[in-house]
């Protein structure tokens, strides 16, 4: 009864073959570059540093910095009704005494305004708006490099994931055959019910690993659809094809990320930001000078004025000088907290500066392990086959245990798993040295 059972699982097992088989049949196959692309056009994150960046570009203008014109449209209406008293300082004119009094005026003008002077504010005002417009430039650049990074990472995880899948499709094939050949012989009694059961015990364990992949591999193809910005039950395969450069050099790789890592460039951007505070902080040293003048219409009408109507049309100008010559050192501790503020970001540029250098270092000699542990590996690869194939041999001739063939087959499969995942990781780490040297999305 339990071996019609289990034929019953065998044969869903192979039902589950098939139908996987079809499945893949009808995905689509994207490659890295293709995933990539997407990634650049539809990832949200991407999307909002860009939105800010052009906001930055937007507002870096002299217009922004106050280094053009003002022109404002000005115009005014007012009137009154009450009564009035009026009493002269001179006898010429009589008192009046509570009359009824009536009063209008009217203003129209064109006025343009503009700083002639403020301690060249208006010049470190243009030039910090482009230095943010250049922060937020490499801010994009940072998340998209963090971007293809993440994406790299879920690819090739997917890629791993369905290399697994074929080594243990071979796991279950390998089982399968072996429990074919035990219950054969089992039927002509020239095995013990035992093997049987380990035959069957071992198949069933591989058939739950394979099971346990498949989920794994779909929750990864949820994580890159959700990345890539597109229906989360998007189905697909990936086609990995992995070229890998053994021959990068650790001078180079440094000389490249001194200049280049966009990390560095952004907190050099930032200390210079500071610069900028601390020449604007001068600035407020220094005298203003406004200029501005009007052309326009002005009308005032009064019963009770010496002067019963009023018409003006014409040009009014206004020079305007201010100092300020104390204001309770509120300046000066400005300008010593800008000159702090330049120092700390120094030392953050330097800070900076040694841990990209430090993860340089340690990336590397990750990326230069891996790259010799993928040699080990295929070695490894190599010496499993052989010694499982004998092992396999030996095992139906009756010349070493179910246990000694279990381990030897154990071994390939482990061997396998452990090459790609050498594979794989080198190639994120070569990756990962592409983006600290600033060429990733080159």
């Amino acid at each position: 009864m339990k071996t019609c059972n289990f034929l019953k699982e065998k044969l869903s097992i192979f039902s589950l073959f098939i139908f996987i088989s079809l499945f893949c049949r009808g995905q689509d196959a994207i490659t890295f570059e293709e995933v990539i692309k997407i990634a650049l056009e539809e990832n949200l994150e991407i999307k909002i540093k860009e939105n800010k960046f052009k906001q930055a570009e937007n507002i870096a203008s002299f217009g922004s910095a106050g280094l053009l014109p003002r022109i404002d449209i000005i115009g005014s209406s007012s009137g009154n009704k009450g009564v009035t008293s009026l009493e002269f300082a001179t006898d010429e004119f009589p008192a009046i005494e509570d009359m009824d009094s009536e009063s209008s005026s009217y203003n129209g003008n064109v006025q343009l305004s503009y700083n002639l002077f403020n301690g060249l504010a208006s010049i470190y005002t243009l030039r910090k708006l482009n230095k943010l417009s250049d922060i937020s430039s490499v801010e994009m650049q940072i998340e998209i490099e963090r971007v293809i990074l993440n994406v790299a990472k879920q690819f090739y995880d997917i890629a791993f994931l369905q290399e697994q899948l074929e080594i243990q499709k071979e796991l279950i094939s390998i089982s399968n055959e072996r429990y074919d050949r035990v219950m054969v012989q089992h039927s002509f009694g020239n095995v013990s019910k035992l093997d049987l059961l380990s035959a069957q015990v071992d198949l069933s364990g591989d058939s739950i690993q394979f099971i346990s992949c498949i989920t794994d591999l779909n929750n990864a193809k949820n994580v890159l659809n959700q990345t890539l910005n597109r229906d989360i039950k998007t189905n697909f395969t990936v086609v990995s094809s992995i070229d890998l450069k053994a021959n990068l050099n650790l001078e180079d790789l440094t000389s490249k990320v001194k200049s280049n890592n966009n990390y560095i460039i952004l907190q050099q951007y930032r200390t210079d930001l500071t610069k900028t505070d601390e020449k604007m902080s001068y600035s407020s040293f220094l005298p203003k000078v406004d200029l501005s003048a009007q052309y326009g219409y002005n009308k005032s009408e009064s019963n009770t004025s010496l002067i019963l109507n009023q018409d003006y049309m014409g040009f009014t100008a206004f020079l305007n000088v201010s100092w300020n010559i104390f204001d309770g050192l509120t300046r000066r501790k400005k300008l010593q907290n800008a000159k702090i503020e330049v120092e700390s970001n120094k030392l953050q540029l330097i800070s900076i500066q040694n841990q990209i250098e430090r993860e340089l270092i340690n990336v590397y000699n990750q990326y230069i392990n891996t790259i010799n542990l993928i040699k080990i590996g295929e070695r490894s690869v190599a010496a499993s086959e052989k010694f499982f194939e004998r092992a396999q041999n030996q095992f139906y001739q009756g010349s070493i245990t179910k246990n000694e063939f279990r381990l030897s087959q154990l071994d390939l499969s482990s061997s396998k798993s452990r090459l790609n995942k050498h594979i794989y990781n080198a190639k994120l780490a070569e990756l990962r040295l592409y983006s600290l040297c600033g060429e990733i999305i080159k």
